[in-house]
């Protein structure tokens, strides 16, 4: 769980966190974070990845990552998104597996980002391995979790299997077609 902003944390937050423009701005805001003692809030840590992540600065997001005593599932999220929105798919991948070798659980939210890493890696060997893990951790029926998995293995020149996936869909929204449609596209 993310953990509950408190009040002070979340009227704190939203007062500095107004206006915010530069990265430089977000340095101070979180300088200030860290004076008020508020460097163990879950919420506030959480705004300061993502809008370092918005910066595009990956080295001083993952310090700050780093920084934190027990990083829960949602700030592990927001790493591995803000790294693959960076086109950092090597270290999304990296960060995954010190993620599980640390014990760390994932969960309907982590799938879809690492998935897209593999795929804009053609890694069908470790997607393959993640979508062994999406059956395991019953999370096969999650439409966005199946549609990352249909882009992978279009991606990396299956069809069958990206069909096959796309049949398997419960639900199918505008992005599952979408992402079943281009993969066809793709292959010419």
């Amino acid at each position: 769980m993310l953990g509950r902003p408190t009040y002070l944390s979340m009227s704190k937050g939203l007062e500095i966190l107004q206006g915010f423009n530069s990265f430089r701005h977000l340095k101070h805001v979180h300088a200030y974070i860290l004076r008020l003692g508020l460097c163990h809030d879950n919420y506030l840590l959480n705004m300061i990845l993502r809008y370092s992540f918005d910066f595009s600065d990956t080295n001083y997001t993952r310090l700050v990552f780093l920084q934190i005593k027990q990083p829960n599932i949602f700030l592990r999220n927001t790493m591995i998104r803000g790294l693959v929105s960076n086109d950092c798919f090597d270290d999304t991948v990296e960060f995954y597996s010190l993620m599980r070798s640390e014990g760390f659980l994932h969960n309907n939210f982590t799938f879809p980002f690492v998935l897209k890493a593999c795929a804009r890696l053609l890694d069908l060997q470790l997607g393959v391995k993640i979508h062994t893990l999406v059956v395991k951790a019953g999370f096969d029926y999650d439409v966005f979790v199946k549609t990352s998995l249909v882009c992978l293995y279009a991606k990396c020149g299956f069809l069958e299997d990206a069909h096959k996936v796309f049949g398997d869909i419960p639900e199918k929204n505008v992005v599952s077609w979408t992402a079943i449609i281009s993969g066809f596209i793709g292959v010419g």
